[in-house]
């Protein structure tokens, strides 16, 4: 399906569905509420995984953002929805592993014309593979892995960067990420994610030890 052609179910600025169905485009000419699939996923050693934006997304290209993340489409179950990390990041996982963290609004106008408002369904994933199994798709460019409290201290600038690896395919190069590479979330978000991925390791680690 074309993405501009997508539908997707009109949401009010509560995150009460309307029923109303509209395509994308239509949505985000509007700057209608609307709901998008967001993962997370945390590392064993506490790292969050970032994917980088493909520069070819009318939105935020070249940005790094949650793991995997896209749109609910009209009447998508949350089982559906989870294509998001199959299409992305070409993983297979269990619905049963996803940890709810719960709700979040977001609001961005972009130069485009695209007013983009979005109830955000956030999970967060315990999974531990090395970034060289992933298999992105094109409208991701590379990937990251960084540690969830330092990612909070430098969207709340307590730092000036984290060093880490850009994976691009199954090479790695140094790379320093900043405050400005990162689609802009305000502090407060970053905390629930760290907070919500250290509740989602020791839940995975006491499951392993059981």
């Amino acid at each position: 399906m074309n993405e501009a052609t997508e539908l997707l179910e009109v949401f009010d600025d509560a995150g009460h569905p309307t029923g109303v169905a509209k395509t994308r485009a239509e949505i985000h000419a509007n700057g209608d509420w609307h709901l998008a699939f967001f993962c997370w996923i945390v590392r064993d050693n506490g790292e969050l995984v970032l994917q980088k934006r493909s520069g070819a997304k009318s939105t935020f290209p070249h940005r790094f953002d949650a793991s995997a993340a896209g749109h609910v489409r009209f009447g998508e179950t949350r089982a559906q929805a989870m294509r998001e990390i199959r299409e992305e990041l070409g993983l297979e996982v269990r619905e049963d592993d996803l940890v709810p963290v719960g709700r979040h609004r977001q609001e961005h106008h972009h130069p485009n014309g695209i007013v983009d408002r979005e109830h955000h369904d956030i999970y967060v994933l315990a999974y531990d593979a090395p970034l060289s199994t992933y298999r992105p798709n094109e409208e991701v460019s590379g990937l990251v892995a960084v540690d969830a409290r330092a990612l909070v201290d430098l969207v709340a600038e307590r730092r000036a960067s984290i060093t880490t690896e850009l994976w691009q395919g199954s090479q790695a190069t140094p790379f320093v990420l900043r405050k400005e590479h990162l689609v802009p979330y305000d502090v407060a978000y970053h905390e629930r994610i760290a907070l919500a991925a250290e509740r989602a390791q020791h839940s995975k680690s006491q499951r392993s030890s059981s």
